[in-house]
């Protein structure tokens, strides 16, 4: 079954939702430098990942500040960390390095306009992005959906042709995101073969919580 992270848990009651749906992974956005539904203060972000039960990953969803990265890094302790700003290809390789010397593992996003399709790096071919980041000594690639006011939960899709493109030709683990529901997730998963998905806004209603329901359905979905 392809892996799943649910992302953007904001309370213990979807901790336990997520988990007995079926989750790999969960995500927690910690101080997160725009305003986002699902943003948690540090000390809320550790009590909250203390209910992760054993064989489920803990990921915090983080970005911008490297010395912010970091103190978040070690304070929270997380299986992985989702740099999920706008770091540069230099900084992204100096965040690597350092967050595996605290052991843990970090995932990347190549994010896509939600507006255009367009590939919001400054490389016209998605592949050769794709590259770049795999050359930064993270552990995956996240392809995501980004929109000029939300860093992600647009609850548009990408291109999942490119995707496809990206998963053959990428050494890393591809991890899909971007508008994933119920409703597509199994064609996405069929086209792009993806090693997991990444889903946040296509499982909750309001934002910030899970919907019981939309999980369950999510889930079937991927069967």
């Amino acid at each position: 079954m392809t892996r799943v992270k649910i992302c953007g848990i904001t309370n213990e009651a979807d901790i336990d939702l997520s988990v007995s749906a079926g989750a790999w992974a969960l995500g927690f956005v910690v101080e997160y430098p725009m305003d986002v539904p699902w943003n948690l203060d540090r000390k809320t972000a550790k009590q909250l990942m203390k209910k992760v039960p054993p064989f489920v990953s803990r990921v915090i969803v983080v970005g911008d500040d490297a010395g912010m990265v970091m103190e978040l890094t070690g304070y929270l302790r997380p299986h992985v960390v989702q740099l999920h700003g706008n770091e540069p290809v230099s900084e992204t390789a100096a965040l690597a390095s350092s967050i595996h010397k605290l052991g843990s593992q970090v995932i990347k996003p190549l994010r896509f306009f939600a507006e255009t399709g367009e590939c919001e790096s400054r490389f016209d071919d998605p592949v050769d992005a794709a590259k770049q980041i795999e050359a930064t000594g993270v552990d995956a690639l996240v392809l995501d959906s980004v929109s000029r006011t939300k860093p992600a939960g647009t609850g548009k899709s990408i291109d999942w042709r490119i995707a496809q493109k990206i998963r053959n030709r990428a050494a890393l683990p591809v991890i899909l995101a971007g508008g994933l529901s119920a409703e597509n997730v199994g064609r996405a998963v069929a086209e792009v073969k993806p090693y997991g998905v990444d889903v946040i806004s296509g499982v909750e209603q309001p934002p910030g919580k899970k919907d019981p329901e939309k999980l369950k359905t999510f889930f079937c979905a991927l069967k």
